[in-house]
């Protein structure tokens, strides 16, 4: 993970943070908190090839009318891409990643069950890491940003093996966590549902609550209840 930060540059105004997991073609609740927060950083995380390559565009196309605006060339000056998979691993290192024919989202570190998915197109190595990694390599202190306004997850299955990757950090440095409990269209994530993500968050110091923008679930950290007004968060599609 280290590699990777290095060669990122935060902009002098910048004091906020946020972590966009699971970033489809085009980013687009990156795009949404960015033009809503100009004092904004977002780091996001895709292993997808194909994703990865279409965000690394000048100009990034919308593929599916269901997502948001895509991510401008303006915002992305805030916006910075680790090509990576997340899970809970104690070390980095590979595992096969399911890339899907007609993705929109969809390609996994799952074997997809549901036919409605359509078919796999590759199966290809990708790089994985833990949350934990990122925390312990992220400059803390930078830009007097010293935690995390919001981390969404959405990533097809294994949105509760992120959330369990990383440790301790999620009560000391998160404020909102919104995941999606994906749980049936791929083999072996039946453990990623809202009764065991919510029970997860729960003992880590984390309330579910019921926020008017988000459709997934979303939690807010005890401790930092006091940020809970001051802090924008959303994500729809």
């Amino acid at each position: 993970m280290d590699n990777y930060l290095r060669n990122m540059k935060l902009p002098s105004h910048v004091n906020h943070l946020k972590l966009d997991i699971g970033l489809s073609y085009s980013a687009p609740q990156s795009q949404t908190w960015l033009e809503h927060e100009p004092d904004l950083f977002v780091i996001g995380f895709e292993p997808n090839p194909d994703c990865v390559a279409s965000l690394n565009q000048d100009v990034i196309q919308k593929k599916n009318p269901g997502h948001g605006d895509p991510l401008t060339p303006e915002n992305k000056k805030r916006f910075f891409l680790i090509p990576v998979a997340l899970g809970n691993v104690e070390t980095p290192g590979e595992m096969n990643f399911y890339q899907m024919a007609n993705d929109c989202g969809t390609s996994s570190l799952y074997s997809p069950v549901d036919g409605s998915l359509g078919q796999v197109k590759n199966v290809v190595r990708v790089h994985v890491f833990s949350l934990k990694d990122f925390f312990e390599s992220f400059p803390w202190g930078t830009n007097n940003i010293h935690h995390i306004d919001y981390i969404k997850i959405d990533a097809q299955g294994s949105d509760l093996d992120i959330l369990k990757g990383a440790g301790r950090y999620l009560r000391d440095r998160v404020v909102y966590v919104t995941a999606e409990a994906e749980h049936s269209q791929y083999a072996n994530c039946s453990h990623n549902n809202e009764v065991n993500m919510t029970q997860y968050m729960d003992s880590i110091g984390f309330d579910r609550i019921f926020h008017a923008d988000t459709q997934d679930p979303t939690f807010l950290n005890r401790i930092y209840k006091h940020l809970m007004k001051d802090i924008y968060i959303y994500q729809k599609g």
